[in-house]
């Protein structure tokens, strides 16, 4: 599997606050199978407080330590971009990070109960420039709820949808497991990732738990294409 949505980072945001529970999250990825892993901080978080720098030298240290202790999985640079006017610039300029330094970009919408025609001319300018937008978790999102309308006009001009491991597992609530079903019951989601913040808990590592669902409920092949095909086309940029 690929995990392309993981705050594994220590100390960039509300991930982990130390690199020994990062590694314990890469140990435990590595365990479930996952053998490429997106590491994406919130943009907003590690701008404001440091340099993005800062995220390349935590992946190198990561992939140092899963050589040196027999892990196969690999950890690659991204970030999870918060939409606003500036994102494009700073995706163009390497200041916000791409996924993979590729064609792709993690997004996430504002935390609003509706979307302003801003929000669609930040996605339209990222994708004028050569940029395909991963909207992330729109199941957990207001401005969604219970929309699959609106994710379906994002799909169709030319928007990919992640959803969130957690939400097909019902930690977030029965209506957010509910509305995630029914994405993936009109094929409107292109990847599940985990948004894993922490080891233990909540919010930790648990594709393989949502694997397991998926491909009981809609066969392997499915699963195939949300958990790795399709990933590892954002992943190459191709």
């Amino acid at each position: 599997m690929i995990d392309l949505h993981n705050h594994l980072l220590a100390g960039l945001d509300d991930g982990p606050e130390s690199f020994a529970e990062s590694k314990m999250i890469l140990d435990k990825s590595a365990k479930q199978g996952i053998v490429k892993l997106l590491a994406t901080p919130h943009k907003k978080d590690v701008l404001e407080s440091k340099s993005s720098g800062i995220v390349v030298n935590q992946v190198h240290l990561l992939n140092e330590y899963a050589t040196q202790s027999d892990l196969n999985i690999k950890v690659f640079v991204g970030m999870e971009n918060h939409l606003d006017d500036n994102l494009c610039h700073q995706a163009m300029n390497g200041i916000a990070f791409t996924i993979n330094y590729g064609s792709y970009i993690l997004v996430e919408p504002p935390y609003t109960d509706s979307f302003d025609l801003d929000f669609y001319s930040q996605l339209n300018e990222l994708q004028a420039n050569g940029l395909f937008p991963l909207i992330a978790h729109p199941e957990r999102m207001k401005g969604f709820k219970n929309n699959p309308n609106l994710i379906e006009n994002l799909k169709n001009t030319g928007n990919f949808i992640q959803i969130t491991s957690g939400s097909v597992l019902g930690k977030f609530g029965s209506a957010v497991e509910f509305f995630s079903k029914t994405l993936l019951d009109l094929g409107l989601v292109d990847v599940i990732s985990s948004d894993t913040h922490m080891f233990k808990g909540k919010r930790e590592q648990d594709l393989l738990d949502a694997y397991r669902v998926i491909s009981k409920e809609y066969g392997e092949e499915f699963a195939e294409n949300i958990f790795y095909k399709f990933p590892e086309t954002c992943l190459l940029g191709n």
